[in-house]
C-alpha cells in the first residue's frame, strides 16, 4: 500500500501522557494540597577567567579558563487554598529550617516510548528545599484562592 502524500507521512516514534505527571512530598509525610503549576530552576554560576600575562598570549589570544561556581536551585509551586491539604502542616515542615533535613520533594514525569502510554518515567527530586516566600491571590470572579509558595533547595536529582 501506498502512502498518497510520501513526504508527509508521520514517523510515529512513541506516545506519553501528561496526566501521569505529579509531584509528591517525600520522606515527610505532609500534603502538598492542590497544586496547579510548578516552575523549577537549577544552575551553576560559571566564570569566565583570561589571562593578561602577555608571555602566555599565543597568536594574540589570551588564554581563557572556566571556573565552576556553588549551584542554586529555586522553585515555585502553585497551590488552591482548600479542598484538600492543611496549608498550616505545609508551613510548619517546609518554612521550618530546623526540618531541612526531612525535606525532599519529587516531581515525576510518566512516560515512554510504549503504544499504550506506560513504562518508564523520570523524577526529580529536590532535596533540603525551604519556603522563602508565599504569596496568596483571589480574583473578584472566581472563589478560588491561589498561592504561590517559592522555595530555594540544595540539590537537583535526576533519576
Amino acid at each position: 500500500m501506498a502512502s498518497v502524500f510520501k513526504e508527509a507521512a508521520p514517523n510515529l516514534k512513541g506516545v506519553f501522557s501528561s496526566n501521569r505527571a505529579g509531584v509528591t512530598g517525600a520522606g515527610n509525610g505532609v500534603d502538598l494540597g492542590v497544586v496547579t503549576n510548578i516552575q523549577i530552576n537549577y544552575s551553576q554560576n560559571v566564570s569566565r577567567i583570561f589571562d593578561l600575562n602577555r608571555k602566555n598570549i599565543a597568536g594574540g589570544k589570551a588564554p581563557m579558563y572556566y571556573v565552576g561556581g556553588r549551584s542554586e536551585g529555586r522553585a515555585t509551586f502553585g497551590r488552591l487554598i482548600g479542598p484538600a491539604g492543611s496549608g498550616c502542616a505545609f508551613y510548619t515542615q517546609y518554612g521550618d529550617i530546623c526540618k531541612i533535613a526531612q525535606n525532599n520533594l519529587q516531581i515525576t514525569f510518566q512516560g515512554s516510548g510504549n503504544m499504550d502510554c506506560s513504562g518508564a518515567s523520570t523524577t526529580y527530586t529536590m532535596t533540603s528545599p525551604i519556603a522563602i516566600s508565599v504569596g496568596i491571590t483571589q480574583n473578584a470572579q472566581d472563589t478560588m484562592i491561589n498561592e504561590n509558595v517559592q522555595f530555594m533547595f540544595a540539590d537537583l536529582e535526576c533519576n
